[in-house]
C-alpha cells in the first residue's frame, strides 16, 4: 500500500472527476460502493461533473450502473468507445485482419484471446473454465473454437492471463504481433490491444473538447497500467493506495485504497474545496 497524499491546496479547480472501476471505484467483490450517486449530485451542485473510464465494455457498465449511465460521460473499452449521456461520440475500429492475426498469435502461444465487439465478446473456448470470472467483466460473451474465423465490428483485442503474469509478458506480445497498436495491462491478468492512439488518456482529450473542460481541471483515479496515460493527461492524477508499483511515476497524488472508498473520499474533498472557492 502507498501512503495517502494530503489534499492538494488547489483541488477546488477540479470540474470533472473521472474514475477507473476495477481496483479504483469498485470494491474487491466488483460491487459499486454505496453513496456514489449522492456524491455525483453533490459534484453537480458545485459546478463539477463525474465520468467513468474503464476497460469494461459498455454493456457490462450498464449492468453495473443501470440508467445512471445515461446521465454520465463514459469511456469504455480503455478509450475504444466514448459515450456522452447515452450518445456514442467516438468508437475505435480494429480491422478484421488485425484481430484475426492477434488471435492466431495468441493461440500459438497457448493463451486465451478475446475479440471485443461493441455488442458482445468472442472468447477462445480454452477459457471456458474461467467463465464465471470472465462474465464479471464481459457480461455478453460467446465461446468459440476458432477466433480467426470471427468477423464482427470490434474495437479491442484482449488476452487473459490466469497466472497473473500479464505485466511480464506484454513485451513478448508487442514483438510477436508487430504493427502499430496500443498495448496496455489492465492489472496483472489482462493485456488489451487497441488501435494506435487509443487509450483512456486520448479519450479524455476528446472529452475535454466536448465538455469544454481543460484537462488541467480534471481529476482521475486509477490503479493499473491501463490508467497511466489518463493520470498523465489530467491535472490531478490520483493512483489508488492499492495500485501496482508501476503507477508511481504516473501519479501526482495517492488516494485511499478502493476498499477504503478512496474515490468517494476525494470526491468529498473536491465538493468541499469547490464550495469554499465559490463562497469566497
Amino acid at each position: 500500500m502507498f501512503e495517502v497524499s494530503p489534499q492538494p491546496a488547489d483541488l477546488g479547480r477540479v470540474r470533472l472527476a473521472v474514475t477507473d472501476l476495477d481496483g479504483s471505484l469498485l470494491l474487491g467483490d466488483s460491487s459499486v460502493p454505496e453513496g456514489v450517486e449522492r456524491r455525483i449530485k453533490a459534484l453537480e451542485s458545485v459546478g463539477a461533473e463525474f465520468a467513468i473510464a474503464s476497460g469494461r465494455p459498455l454493456y457490462t457498465l450498464r449492468d453495473n450502473f443501470g440508467d445512471l449511465l445515461d446521465e454520465l460521460m463514459v469511456v469504455a473499452d480503455n478509450g475504444g468507445l466514448v459515450v456522452d449521456h447515452g450518445k456514442v461520440i467516438y468508437k475505435a475500429d480494429m480491422p478484421v485482419e488485425a484481430y484475426r492475426h492477434m488471435a492466431s498469435v495468441t493461440a500459438g502461444m497457448g493463451d486465451c484471446g478475446f475479440i471485443c465487439g461493441l455488442d458482445g465478446c468472442y472468447v477462445d473456448a480454452k477459457a471456458k473454465p474461467y467463465e464465471d470470472f470472465i462474465r464479471t467483466f464481459y457480461k455478453k460473451c460467446e465461446f468459440v473454437d476458432d477466433l480467426t474465423k470471427v468477423d464482427v465490428p470490434a474495437n479491442k483485442f484482449t488476452v487473459l492471463f490466469p497466472n497473473n503474469d500479464a505485466l511480464d509478458r506484454i513485451d513478448t506480445y508487442r514483438e510477436r504481433i508487430g504493427g502499430s497498436f496500443q498495448y496496455c495491462c489492465g492489472g496483472i491478468m489482462w493485456i488489451d490491444i487497441m488501435p494506435e492512439g487509443v487509450s483512456k488518456g486520448s479519450a479524455l482529450e476528446r472529452v475535454s473538447q466536448i465538455m469544454g473542460i481543460d484537462t488541467a481541471d480534471m481529476a482521475a483515479f486509477g490503479d493499473a497500467p491501463n490508467d497511466a496515460e489518463m493520470l498523465d493527461t489530467v491535472g490531478f492524477g490520483y493512483m489508488m493506495a492499492n495500485a501496482v508499483p508501476e503507477m508511481r511515476e504516473h501519479a501526482r497524488y495517492v488516494a485511499p485504497s478502493n476498499e477504503d472508498r478512496g474515490v468517494l473520499t476525494v470526491m468529498d474533498q473536491i465538493v468541499a474545496a469547490r464550495r469554499a472557492m465559490l463562497d469566497a
